[in-house]
């Protein structure tokens, strides 16, 4: 049994505690070369002692990071928690202006890039230390990334320097009050509209004292898992890393997912917990490496973010069990308001097609308009939890209503409960296509395409028509050596014998490859953004 954390301890204190009393010693596998927990500790309070002696970090400042998955982005967290500062979070590919724009909207004193980051020499305004990703790994991965990578930012001050010894005192853990932000996450909002939003500690620390409710074996059976989503993500922040340093886990580190480097690391280092978004998966499932190994060591393997067509999950299923391993694939739904995740599917809990079961001090209701709907009716989901964010950073817009005095969360999800409360999704409101006024969800339309011969991926936006108000048009990528026409003829044969009519595509997009955003997810706004510019061009032309 894991032990429960005090309230209001910062996430640097709650390092202190080996909640899981786990034996584990290596913190950190990092391309060949191995971190001990004592050794993690060392460099987090270095670090923070000399952020405090040389840019005069401290209680209620904010420093950004913008790295990959490195110990430099760990150590630099978990040193600026301790110092009482706030750490803005953002993308490591955001471009910089974008970057000077949330540098400038969090007050930030400091920011940490890496090496490989586009920028130049660009003038942030602020203090900017560049981290060398090759730093923390083996002497034979340091020579190849020195050799392969072409590294873009320099001119800034190395941030490695203040890992190393420095005669300061030692700094003692600056204390958070319960209303007081730690971590700024970037998110669309429950609107689709992007924010910053702002945490405190005890949503991380909550959340990873939760992980029995959902790891399918005892604690102790865990050793490592395998890191590649990205800090700034809110399930990479707090399960994969946070998670990891308070069991006392193996936090194996990927900088950058690459299929087959992936499956040989995964193999090797014996991962027993897989995270990811389906684009992961689907990659995992072409490469050798990992379809035809000992997969044995897995015990659990999580996916999110993106709609996961069932295909997927039996395919990864099916690999799993080749391999030895009895763990499944389970899908989860949470937003970056709640952290990340508050539902999901687990050995104990599990109902095919659903998003999930709800995690304790979690409950779940549908609405529309403004009434709570019975089991199998589709409206909006609310949500109730203890992992509530502090709100949106410099923006009055609430997603909170309240209902007999408790605080609810309007996601901009619709969905529906089953009666035993496993929550199905149906669509994000704002991506709801309405076809002569019926109600048509993109997910339904790319799950029944991709039962199609042929199809790889697919992605369903509404276009305007002057009759219907929208159609449906359909874009596929399709896998190699694929007959278009024929894929074509399969895909609305599916469509018209599984969806209602109003859902059928009227049009087929077929490319060579669908854009995917920063996160690996198909980039619905970059084809809703093309097809309006078409269509525009094509209205001038009329």
């Amino acid at each position: 049994m894991m032990e429960k954390l005090p309230e209001n301890c910062s996430m640097y204190q709650a390092l202190q505690y080996n909640i899981s009393h786990s034996t584990v010693r290596t913190a950190i596998s990092y391309y060949g070369k191995k971190y001990s927990f004592a050794r993690v500790f060392a460099y987090i309070d270095r670090l923070a002692d000399n952020l405090s002696a040389e840019f005069g970090i401290g209680k209620g400042d904010t420093i950004t990071l913008c790295l990959p998955n490195s110990p430099a982005a760990l150590f630099a967290f978990y040193a600026a928690n301790k110092l009482g500062a706030r750490v803005n979070l953002v993308h490591p590919f955001i471009p910089p202006e974008k970057l000077r724009e949330s540098l400038a909207r969090t007050s930030s004193k400091l920011a940490v890039i890496y090496d490989l980051y586009q920028c130049g020499n660009y003038d942030f305004k602020i203090a900017t230390l560049l981290s060398d990703s090759s730093f923390f790994m083996g002497p034979a991965a340091k020579l190849y990334y020195r050799c392969t990578k072409r590294r873009a930012a320099f001119g800034y001050i190395p941030f490695e320097r203040y890992i190393k010894d420095r005669k300061n005192p030692r700094q003692a853990a600056a204390a958070f009050a319960p209303d007081e932000p730690a971590v700024y996450l970037a998110s669309g909002g429950t609107t689709g509209e992007p924010k910053i939003i702002a945490h405190n500690n005890d949503t991380f620390n909550r959340l990873c004292c939760k992980a029995e409710e959902f790891l399918s074996v005892p604690i102790e059976s865990y050793k490592a898992l395998y890191n590649v989503l990205p800090i700034f993500h809110g399930f990479g922040l707090c399960i994969n890393m946070h998670m990891c340093m308070l069991m006392r886990r193996t936090n194996i580190m990927c900088i950058q997912f690459r299929a087959a480097q992936s499956a040989r690391q995964i193999v090797r280092e014996k991962a027993n917990i897989l995270t990811g978004v389906p684009t992961m998966f689907v990659k995992l499932l072409g490469e050798k490496a990992f379809t035809e190994a000992d997969l044995s060591c897995i015990q659990d393997v999580y996916v999110g973010g993106d709609s996961v067509p069932q295909s997927l999950i039996d395919e990864f299923n099916a690999v799993l069990q080749r391999g030895g391993s009895k763990a499944r694939m389970y899908v989860g739904y949470g937003l970056t308001e709640t952290v990340t995740v508050c539902l999901v599917n687990t050995l104990r809990h599990h109902r095919e097609n659903s998003i999930g079961y709800p995690l304790s001090n979690t409950r779940v209701k549908i609405v529309k308009d403004g009434a709570e709907l019975p089991a199998g009716e589709v409206g909006e989901i609310y949500l109730q939890t203890d992992q509530f964010m502090l709100g949106y950073l410099e923006d009055s817009y609430s997603p909170f209503e309240t209902i007999d005095g408790c605080a609810w969360l309007k996601t901009g999800d619709y969905g529906y409960l089953d009666a035993d409360g496993f929550l199905y999704f149906k669509q994000r409101i704002k991506n709801m296509i309405k076809v002569s006024g019926v109600p048509v969800y993109p997910s339904e339309i790319e799950a029944a395409a991709l039962k199609a011969a042929g199809v790889k991926k697919a992605c369903a936006i509404g276009i305007p028509d002057p009759v219907k108000g929208q159609r449906v048009r359909l874009f596929i990528e399709p896998a190699k050596g694929t007959d278009i026409q024929a894929c074509r003829s399969a895909v609305l044969d599916v469509c018209r014998r599984t969806l209602i009519a109003y859902a059928v595509p009227k049009e087929i997009v077929f490319e060579e490859r669908l854009p995917v955003n920063l996160i690996g997810k198909i980039d619905r706004k970059a084809l809703e953004e093309r097809s309006a510019a078409e269509n525009a061009d094509n209205a001038s032309k009329a």
